[in-house]
Parts: C-alpha cells; sequence; structure tokens
C-alpha cells in the first residue's frame, strides 16, 4: 500500500446538513438514527480512506464529478480491505434509467478528464445498477478496465453481478437480500448451501453469521466464483467500530471513527465479508463497508 498522505488527514471535515439524504448500500431510503446537526457527513470516511491509500490527490476529483452529475448523497462508495490494501468501488443505481448521468454513456462523460472506461455494454442490459473499482493502479494508467452489472432477479429480490471488460462479459457472483430476523430460516440454509465451508463444525456459523453484526436490518448472501460473501446491512456506528477493529484496517480509518462514534451515531452503515476455509482455518480474503457520497 502507497505511503500515508499525513496532510491530507489535516483535511476539514465535512459536516452534516439538513439537505443530506440518507441511503443504504442498495440507495434504499432510511430514517437517520438521531439529528444530523453536529454531526459529521458519512463521505468523510470515504476521504480520509483514500488518504490512508496515497491516493486521494488522484481519485478526489473524479469522485468530485460524479456527485456534482449525480447529486449528493446518490453514489455509494465501497472501501475494501484485503488485510493489506485499500481499494474502491463505486456503485451507481439507476433502475428505472431516468437519469442520463447514471448511463454507462453518462457516467464515462463525466469520467473522461481523469479515465478512459473501455468497457462498453449495450444500454439495453436490464442492469440495475453499475461499478467499478478503483485502486493505486487504477489512478496511474488513467483506465476503468472493467465494469461491474447488477440485474435483479423480480420480487424474491435474488440477482447477479456481471464482469463486463472489452472483450465480454463474465456470470462473477449471485446474491439474495432477506430480513435478518423473520427469514433466518431461509438464510440458514443458503449459508450452508457452501461449496467452499465445510458446516460440519456448528462453531463455523458463527465465524460467518458474527453475532457482533447480526443486529442489522437486512443479511445478503452472495455465492462468488472463489468463495462466499455475506453482507449485514443497517448496522449501528459501534458495530462499524467493532467491525473495523475485528478486521485490522488501517489505525488511520479506525481513529476517526473511535475518538468521535457520536458524529457518526446518526447513519446506519453496511458491511460485507468474504470467506472460505483455508485447511481447518476460516479466512476472510476481504472485507468491506459502504457509505454514500
Amino acid at each position: 500500500m502507497a505511503l500515508l498522505d499525513a496532510s491530507a488527514l489535516l483535511t476539514p471535515l465535512l459536516e452534516s446538513g439538513p439537505d443530506d439524504r440518507y441511503f443504504d448500500y442498495c440507495l434504499q431510503p432510511y430514517r437517520p438514527r438521531r439529528s444530523w446537526r453536529a454531526r459529521l457527513r458519512p463521505e468523510n470516511l470515504l476521504w480520509r480512506s483514500l488518504a490512508v491509500g496515497g491516493v486521494l490527490e488522484h481519485l478526489r476529483p473524479p469522485l468530485l464529478a460524479l456527485q456534482a452529475a449525480l447529486g449528493k448523497d446518490m453514489t455509494v462508495w465501497g472501501i475494501k480491505w484485503d488485510g493489506h490494501r485499500l481499494f474502491w468501488e463505486i456503485y451507481v443505481y439507476d433502475p428505472d434509467k431516468e437519469d442520463p448521468n447514471a448511463t454507462l454513456e453518462g457516467i464515462a462523460r463525466t469520467l473522461t478528464p481523469w479515465f478512459e472506461v473501455l468497457p462498453r455494454p449495450r444500454e439495453s442490459i436490464p442492469y440495475q445498477m453499475v461499478s467499478f473499482d478503483l485502486d493505486a493502479s487504477v489512478a496511474s494508467r488513467r483506465t476503468i478496465d472493467e465494469l461491474n452489472l447488477y440485474l435483479t432477479g423480480g420480487p424474491g429480490h435474488a440477482g447477479r453481478s456481471y464482469k463486463a471488460r472489452a472483450t465480454g462479459v463474465e456470470l462473477e457472483n449471485t446474491y439474495r437480500f432477506l430480513d435478518a430476523k423473520r427469514e433466518i430460516d431461509q438464510i440458514l440454509p443458503l449459508l450452508k448451501a457452501s461449496v467452499f465451508v465445510d458446516y460440519g463444525d456448528p462453531a463455523r456459523l458463527s465465524k460467518v453469521l458474527i453475532p457482533e453484526l447480526y443486529a442489522c436490518r437486512t443479511i445478503c448472501v452472495a455465492k462468488k466464483r472463489l468463495r462466499d460473501g455475506v453482507y449485514f446491512s443497517g448496522i449501528a456506528v459501534e458495530q462499524l467500530l467493532f467491525f473495523l477493529r475485528r478486521f485490522g484496517y488501517p489505525s488511520a480509518i479506525i481513529d476517526l471513527v473511535a475518538r468521535r462514534p457520536g458524529a457518526f451515531e446518526h447513519l446506519f452503515f453496511d458491511v460485507g465479508i468474504d470467506y472460505a476455509l483455508d485447511g481447518d482455518v476460516m479466512t476472510y480474503p476481504k472485507t468491506s463497508f459502504y457509505g454514500t457520497l
């Protein structure tokens, strides 16, 4: 990972305001937990992570351009961590194709001063969302070589994601969103239907359905090409802090939350965990947490 840009950590924090909007990582609205007064916007965590990753100077301008084009709080970010390296995914939702700036063509146009978007899948694909990954290498080469297209499967809120490259498109993962409490009898069989984890040892379930995160609104079960994934949506800032510490995120990110947890207590957060067994040991190749810009 690139050296920490210490000077960027001194950037003034952005305070919440009366015109802020509140959405989860599926861009579904929620009612804030507390008043917005004297609190901070979630995008502060994004800017802090980019500074820690040494790419704030390169990636902040295009992300601000997306924010301006799509509207405040209409862009979802995911901060990802593999235990050694930070990277990011940016998500744009427009299931009804209402905003020309949220189309594949519109996103590419907004990013043109900074990045060339190489994949151009046809606009007629019924995607609900498009996303792209960012890291230091993308910032350096100034091209986006892959897009992720997300398609839903109807009333069951199941869906699929596809990786789009200039050479073609392939299935990446399937996923399903379920109510954490009311639909637990559906969540458990989905989790256990795995080629990557043997649940013969009952203790392994608690390493996936982590008790400290279970107090949430929805759980998403994902089946990926090389591992499984589970996402906890609608957790409080105290749970986010547990998550960041549990998976060893950089201290400068943890400190932003730990030193002022009250500044984020009006927000709900979403977190994700990729997991698989390595022998008898549960491993977590990637974790992530989400907010809006």
